[in-house]
């Protein structure tokens, strides 16, 4: 049985190294992948939209972040992030990274 290796460095990475790649960005990389996954353009961030922006991030259990994402951030308890709680987003998944 052969290995492929491909000419791509990060298709030659094990999928814990990917995650991690995929997690670990920095400040405006992270507020971007949220900013795009406002698909509705309200401004805010629904649960479903945390939930895909986490899968686009590569974490495992998206579903679960996302709620924990809002219990961390959601400072008003609206259960929507605002551009006013994305501090708070971001930071909160900057500590994804570090496990």
């Amino acid at each position: 049985m052969s290995h492929f290796r491909s000419k791509y460095p990060s298709a030659n990475r094990t999928s814990t190294e990917t995650k991690r790649a995929s997690i670990a960005g920095s400040e405006e990389q992270m507020k971007y992948v949220f900013g795009s996954s406002d698909t509705n353009k309200d401004g805010y961030l629904s649960k479903e939209e945390l939930k895909k922006a986490f899968g686009e991030i590569g974490v495992e259990y998206p579903t679960l972040r996302a709620m924990k994402a809002l219990w961390h951030a959601d400072a008003n308890g609206d259960n929507y992030i605002s551009k006013k709680e994305l501090p708070e987003l971001v930071k909160y998944t900057s500590t994804l990274a570090k496990k």
